[in-house]
């Protein structure tokens, strides 16, 4: 049903005020898929949590920085609605839990799943990757290219942006060097 409200409100927007011709070829179906989309991956996570981590004991005591590398993601501004996708890196130095790989790639991707800012997408998966795994660092960064940028205003297709937060220990200039070093970002 609330697909189906999405549609319809977009084939009123395109149609009757934006006066597209839906039964071109082109654009039969476009509510459609605009609605599938959003509703089924740009949105799929609005008010959903991340809870899916699998920890393990830090039972040998591991005290080094540890990093997920090059986590590709796809989001969508909630200024624009137009896309924004890239790469991210997750780091942690951990205390009494360990946590799966694929784990911090699934919360990069459970997150960038809803409308919003890179820099939210940044503070949204540190802070749900701290409350459940509670190193005693962690970094997230991500740098991104904004469909917003690239096709409009300044029109700047190939400007990136890096964001990143920080938790713990990695507040320490050396922790952020040494990540730095590790994921070749100056």
């Amino acid at each position: 049903m609330f697909l189906t409200g999405v549609e319809n409100c977009l084939e009123e927007a395109l149609g009757q005020y934006m006066g597209l011709d839906l039964s071109d070829p082109n654009l039969v179906d476009t509510p459609k898929r605009i609605a599938k989309m959003w509703c089924n991956e740009f949105c799929k996570n609005v008010g959903v949590e991340f809870m899916d981590y699998s920890c393990f004991p830090n039972d040998k005591e591991y005290d080094q920085i540890i990093v997920s590398d090059t986590i590709e993601f796809v989001s969508m501004c909630s200024h624009h609605f137009l896309p924004f996708y890239g790469k991210g890196w997750v780091a942690y130095l951990p205390d009494k839990k360990l946590v799966g790989l694929s784990k911090m790639s699934r919360a990069v991707k459970h997150y960038a799943a809803r409308p919003q800012l890179q820099e939210n997408l940044c503070h949204e998966v540190i802070d749900n990757f701290v409350h459940h795994v509670q190193p005693r660092a962690c970094m997230v960064i991500l740098k991104a290219s904004h469909g917003c940028i690239a096709c409009r205003g300044t029109n700047q297709p190939n400007q990136k942006m890096v964001t990143s937060a920080v938790y713990g220990e990695a507040k320490e200039m050396s922790f952020k060097n040494e990540v730095f070093n590790l994921i070749n970002l100056p």
